[in-house]
């Protein structure tokens, strides 16, 4: 029997039944072909980022007892993850209507759409984290690359180095925080943009990548948030 977990919750404990497996989807990239006059063929302008799609879920369940219930919960954004692929957890959510219909021997069925982002993450994201004392090379073994949290704890000024790029930081306190997925860099609470020096934001490529860098560091604490299509 197929199931689901969504915002923390399993179909199963809801006794929802699942009438087939849900498709495994691969993102689509973000790409335009642009018509030029006088010119031959097209010209392809590839953004580099990927569109969310949707993935749905045809269920049932026997009576009606539980039914708000159910419906109450599949609602909003939440972690997704799926027994097609029970090692990745998928950023989802449900905002459209569910309409439910009866069916023989008083099941009701309905229809999910999960709105996906196009990204799928591990789900043992604490196992995955890591802790450097020393540089070393690390390995992303996912399809696509990834944008860390990155905690640097030290002193003073500060240089990451990153498979050769440069991520300075100025006037480090103990510890500071890079977020490359918001964009951001922080110490707890407060907003520490005007330490970051980089010109971009960190980043790890499929396959290896070389962590160095310069100044008063102790250590690097580093949730790589690995990710596939």
């Amino acid at each position: 029997m197929g199931w689901f977990h969504f915002k923390g919750k399993d179909s199963r404990d809801f006794g929802i039944l699942i009438s087939a497996a849900p498709e495994k989807v691969r993102a689509e990239r973000r790409v335009e072909q642009v018509t030029i006059p006088g010119r031959n063929g097209d010209l392809t302008v590839d953004e580099g980022t990927y569109a969310p799609y949707v993935i749905s879920v045809e269920c049932s369940t026997r009576g009606s007892e539980n039914l708000d219930e159910i419906l109450a919960w599949l609602n909003g954004a939440g972690d997704l993850i799926l027994c097609t692929e029970p090692d990745k957890v998928l950023r989802a959510s449900i905002y459209n209507k569910i309409s439910v219909a009866d069916m023989i021997y008083l099941y009701n069925s309905f229809l999910l759409q999960f709105r996906v982002q196009p990204f799928k993450y591990s789900v043992n994201a604490a196992g995955d984290a890591l802790e450097l004392t020393a540089p070393t090379t690390i390995r992303n073994s996912g399809t696509v690359y990834s944008e860390p949290l990155i905690t640097v704890y030290g002193n003073g000024d500060i240089t990451l180095n990153i498979n050769g790029n440069p991520y300075p930081l100025r006037n480090v306190q103990e510890s500071i925080t890079i977020d490359s997925e918001m964009m951001e860099v922080f110490k707890e609470d407060t907003n520490q943009n005007g330490k970051y020096g980089g010109v971009e934001f960190p980043r790890f490529e499929v396959g290896k990548n070389e962590i160095s860098w310069t100044g008063n560091v102790s250590k690097i604490k580093i949730q790589p948030r690995w990710r596939w299509l």
